[in-house]
C-alpha cells in the first residue's frame, strides 16, 4: 500500500490532520490500535479539554466547528485563587473585546465530529485495531510494518500517537523527561451553586484545582484535580461522597454541594518534550512531540496548534508539486513550533512552582503578583490574549 502520508494516532491530533490533508487532496492513511471512529452512544463521558478562540478557529476552517459548537459550553472569565491567601484575580473576555474566552467540551463530541467528516473523504483509509511495529527508512519513502502484518509506504510518516509514542521511539528521536510527583484526578461532577460561564482555577496547599462549566443550562462541571502523590492515593481510597466533601472543603464551599457523576479518572502527571521534533521522514505532532501540565488546559490547544501549521505546510507542497518530505518543510515546521512548545513548558514549570511553594516569601510574592496583575491593565490584557490563543 502506497500513500502520500501515513499518520499513526487516530486522536485529535492525528485525525484532525488527517481531516486537513484529505481536504487537499493529499493520500493518506491513518491508523490507530483502538477504534477512534466508533460511535459512542453518549459521547458526553470521559476527558473534556478547554479550546482557546485559535483552536476554535481551527475547527472552524476543518469545517467541523459548527457540530462541536452545539455540544460545548462557553465560559467567558477565568477566576483564579489562591486558597492559601487572599489574592485572586480574574480575567473577562470584555477586557480584550471579546465574547468568550473558549469552550469546554468533551474530547469524544471533538472526534465525532472530525471522523464523521472523514467517513466523506476518499482520499483518507482509515485501519483500525492495528499498531505499529516497525519502520524503515530509505532515500525515496518510508515504510511502516504492522502487528497485523501490513506493509506500508509513504513520503512521510507523522507520529500522534502520544507521549509513549511508538513513531518517536522506533525514529530514534531523544526526549526529555521528567515526573511531577503528582497525579491528576478528572471526573464530571454537579456543583450547588452555578459557574455562571466562569472557569475556575484554585491553588491549594496539595495542589491545584480546576472547575470548568460544562453543559450549557446546567450545573455542571469538569473537574481536573492535581495533587501529590500521596495525598492523592489518600483520597482516592475515600468513598466518592467522602472524596467530594474533601473536594468541597478543598474549595473553600464556594460552589456549595458537589456531586460525581461518574468514576473518578486518575494518572500520573510528567513533562515531556522531543528533542527535535522530526527525524528523518518522521515527523512528531501533539502529545508526541511535548505534554505539559494540565493546570492551563493548554495541551491540546498546542497539539491543534501543531496540526494547523503542519497541514498548511504540506497542503501548500502539494499545490504546488514539491515533494512532502522537503528537508525545508520540516525544519520550517520544527522551527516555528518547537520555540511556542518550550514556551508553554516554561510558563506551566514557573506556575506549578511558584503554587507549590511553602516558602513565605514565595507566598508574598505569589500575593503581589496576583495584585499587581490585577491592576496593570497592560498586563493583564497580555495574559487574557495568552490564555485565549489571540496573540
Amino acid at each position: 500500500m502506497n500513500y502520500q502520508v501515513t499518520i499513526v494516532g487516530g486522536g485529535v491530533a492525528g485525525a484532525l490532520l488527517a481531516l486537513y490533508l484529505g481536504k487537499a487532496r493529499v493520500n493518506t492513511c491513518l491508523i490507530d490500535k483502538g477504534k477512534p471512529s466508533l460511535k459512542l452512544a453518549n459521547p458526553f463521558v470521559g476527558r473534556t479539554t478547554s479550546l482557546n478562540l485559535s483552536s476554535i478557529n481551527s475547527l472552524r476552517e476543518a469545517g467541523i466547528w459548527e457540530t462541536i459548537e452545539k455540544n460545548s459550553q462557553q465560559f467567558e472569565e477565568i477566576y483564579v485563587w489562591d486558597a492559601e491567601g487572599s489574592s485572586s484575580v480574574q480575567f473577562n473576555a470584555a477586557e480584550i473585546s471579546r465574547k468568550d474566552l473558549g469552550v469546554i467540551v468533551h474530547n469524544n463530541i471533538i472526534l465525532e465530529a472530525i471522523f464523521n467528516e472523514l467517513e466523506k473523504i476518499p482520499e483518507i483509509r482509515l485501519i483500525e485495531d492495528d499498531s505499529l511495529m516497525d519502520i524503515k527508512h530509505d532515500p525515496h519513502k518510508v515504510e511502516i510494518s504492522t502487528h497485523a502484518g501490513l506493509n506500508i509506504m509513504s513520503e512521510l510518516l507523522i507520529g500522534a500517537d502520544g507521549s509513549l509514542s511508538k513513531v518517536r521511539d522506533l525514529s530514534q528521536i531523544p526526549i526529555r523527561t521528567w515526573s511531577y510527583q503528582q497525579q491528576a484526578l478528572v471526573a464530571s461532577v454537579v456543583t450547588e451553586k452555578s459557574l455562571n460561564k466562569t472557569a475556575f482555577q484554585i491553588f491549594t496547599d496539595t495542589g491545584p484545582i480546576a472547575l470548568l462549566p460544562l453543559a450549557q443550562g446546567s450545573n455542571e462541571a469538569s473537574l481536573i484535580w492535581s495533587t501529590d502523590e500521596e495525598y492523592g492515593q489518600k483520597i482516592l481510597k475515600l468513598e466518592r461522597n467522602l472524596l467530594m466533601q474533601e473536594l468541597r472543603l478543598k474549595t473553600e464551599d464556594r460552589f456549595g454541594e458537589i456531586i460525581c457523576k461518574e468514576d473518578i479518572d486518575s494518572f500520573p502527571l510528567h513533562q515531556l518534550h522531543a528533542k527535535k521534533f522530526y527525524k528523518g521522514r518522521s515527523i512528531l505532532v501533539g502529545d508526541s512531540a511535548h505534554t505539559i501540565h494540565p493546570l492551563a488546559g493548554q495541551g491540546l490547544n498546542l497539539g491543534i496548534a501543531d496540526v494547523k501549521e503542519l497541514s498548511e505546510l504540506l497542503t501548500s507542497a502539494n499545490r504546488y508539486g514539491r515533494a512532502l518530505y522537503d528537508k525545508e518543510i520540516l525544519r520550517s515546521y520544527s522551527k516555528r513550533r518547537e520555540p511556542e512548545s518550550y514556551k508553554m513548558i516554561a510558563l506551566m514549570e514557573a506556575f506549578k512552582r511558584g503554587f507549590g511553594s511553602e516558602n513565605i516569601w514565595i507566598k508574598l510574592g505569589r500575593s503581589f503578583a496576583f495584585d499587581f496583575a490585577n491592576n496593570t491593565k497592560v498586563l493583564k490584557q497580555r495574559l487574557i490574549k495568552e490564555a485565549a490563543g489571540v496573540i
